[in-house]
């Protein structure tokens, strides 16, 4: 299938539309049911834990099949911390935490008020990381609940340099740190700073891989990956011709770079992790076949 100019636009300008017209209601309506769940049986005071969105709707990247709200459950009765590369911490270090707040306790206490309110039939928690809770039309979207607590990163032996996010830990394996508000606020800056194709673009890409993914092209990918990708492209280029010829170039770009293997100094929207180390979910391959195929699909060439 070959697209005229016309064509790839008409696709384009569907592709970088928010999923639907209501995500901040459909946003708002999940934050206050999971809060409205805690309050009812959580026997804490409302200072020790935060309620909010983060991921794809937060950020205003969401798209139809991706279409999760993602609600933290933030712990803030205590922190995890750890010293940056090559920080020694000096002494007296932070105690550690021995209350009876324990991840495995949030977790269950999370668990417990969702059933209360929605129901057990109504929460799955077969996922290693987030609890979920099914959409029911026309009353709630579909939310994935993190348990969450607040976390420290120190750049420099004193602790006067800090990094503040979250971790979650995940029923196996070691801790996982977000950086939730690092996102949002550089990708509203980016946002900004490139009359809103950042995130036009970032939905785009997303809309792409979904394309692919179900005609059997790529392997699906998070869609967290797409949001990073498009991050690392240059504002000018983003901002380049009109909507089409910049989203052509922006791909170029990352064909560019990634073929290049030139990836060292590629960073999540965060700032605070590389795109492409062991620890992550997709692997640099993954990136140049995602944009490879994204090219062809559009009938952009190389």
């Amino acid at each position: 299938m070959t697209f005229s100019t016309a064509e790839q636009e008409a696709l384009l300008s569907s592709w970088i539309k928010p999923s639907s017209t209501d995500e901040k209601t459909q946003q708002d309506r999940a934050e206050r049911m999971v809060a409205d769940a805690l309050t009812a049986y959580l026997d804490l005071p409302s200072s020790s834990y935060k309620v909010y969105a983060k991921g794809s709707y937060a950020n205003n990247t969401n798209v139809r099949r991706d279409s999760d709200v993602d609600i933290a459950v933030e712990f803030t009765g205590c922190a995890y911390y750890d010293p940056a590369p090559n920080v020694t911490l000096a002494e007296p270090k932070p105690a550690p935490y021995i209350g009876d707040w324990t991840p495995a306790r949030w977790r269950q206490e999370i668990v417990a008020a969702l059933v209360q309110k929605f129901g057990s039939g109504s929460v799955d928690t077969s996922g290693s990381v987030a609890i979920n809770v099914p959409a029911v039309v026309g009353s709630r979207p579909s939310i994935d609940i993190v348990p969450s607590f607040t976390y420290y990163l120190y750049d420099n032996p004193s602790r006067t340099s800090t990094r503040v996010g979250t971790c979650v830990f995940p029923k196996a394996g070691d801790k996982i740190v977000n950086w939730p508000q690092q996102q949002f606020d550089n990708g509203v800056a980016k946002n900004n700073a490139t009359g809103g194709r950042y995130k036009y673009y970032a939905r785009a890409l997303k809309n792409a891989e979904n394309k692919l993914a179900v005609e059997g092209v790529i392997t699906e990918l998070p869609s967290y990956f797409m949001e990073c990708l498009i991050y690392n492209v240059d504002d000018e280029t983003l901002k380049s011709g009109d909507l089409n010829q910049g989203f052509k170039a922006s791909l170029l770009a990352l064909y560019q770079r990634l073929a290049n293997e030139s990836v060292d100094r590629m960073l999540e929207p965060n700032k605070n992790k590389y795109l492409f180390c062991d620890s992550q979910k997709w692997a640099l391959d993954d990136g140049l076949k995602l944009v490879t195929e994204t090219l062809t699909y559009m009938g952009y060439g190389k």
